[in-house]
């Protein structure tokens, strides 16, 4: 892992994502980051080691668009706001559009109507920080690359689907399979999506068994190892009614 110090995101490829960026971005995105603020004294269960590293992360991809916009929250001191938002573990990104509060909903339900939910536990390096970008881009277009027909068949959910998706920094694989799952959640607000940087997490990742990764548990109900296809996904627990 790389240290507090060192930059977390090369240079070339700063530039890189800046042209990327400036494409790409349409609607602003809040990063929200539940994280602890620094503390010279040693609080026994308050331990995370990861913690600052990803906050250095997400201010320098904050700082590379002016559509990206960085919320950071303490953990213990704003333990409210982590409830409100279903966060029990740190650190956590959460990519959300951002709301216009000046513009008033057209109506009472519009006020109400849930955004899509994608969350990051644990710091998004390796392949899977080109996975929350690619979420980002498509949160901020409001549009992901799912086929028609799949996007067709996840309006039909009727109930909450909740993954969450078990993932390594190295694995190329789990990298894809965190696409799907923010994918999928990006198109309905009934599918939350949960990634999970099991290395940082390890007993959780004991608790659900992970032996590899992805891993993708989808309502406490069914684990499915390896990756899987959008059809192949759908006709799990995530299938919709008929």
């Amino acid at each position: 892992m790389a240290t507090a110090q060192q930059e977390m995101i090369p240079a070339q490829e700063k530039a890189r994502l800046k042209r990327d960026f400036r494409k790409r971005l349409q609607t602003d995105i809040t990063l929200r980051l539940f994280t602890q603020r620094p503390s010279p004294i040693a609080v026994p269960g308050r331990d995370c080691r990861y913690c600052p590293q990803t906050l250095r992360l997400m201010e320098e991809l904050a700082a590379l668009s002016p559509k990206l916009q960085l919320e950071t929250i303490d953990f213990h001191a704003q333990p409210q706001r982590a409830q409100d938002n279903g966060i029990s573990r740190i650190p956590a990104v959460i990519p959300a559009v951002v709301i216009d509060n000046a513009s008033p909903p057209s109506s009472p339900d519009s006020a109400r109507k849930p955004g899509p939910s994608l969350k990051f536990y644990g710091l998004p390096l390796g392949y899977q920080l080109p996975a929350l970008i690619d979420a980002i881009k498509s949160l901020s277009r409001g549009a992901t690359r799912l086929s028609p027909n799949t996007r067709r068949q996840l309006r039909r959910i009727n109930r909450p689907v909740h993954l969450q998706v078990f993932v390594t920094p190295g694995s190329e694989l789990a990298a894809g399979m965190s696409l799907l799952a923010y994918a999928i959640a990006i198109e309905t607000p009934r599918i939350a999506a949960d990634i999970i940087e099991s290395e940082e997490f390890p007993e959780l990742a004991r608790r659900y068994g992970v032996r590899q990764v992805p891993l993708t548990i989808i309502n406490e109900l069914s684990a499915i190892p390896g990756m899987i296809s959008e059809s192949e996904l759908l006709a799990k627990p995530c299938k919709p009614a008929s």
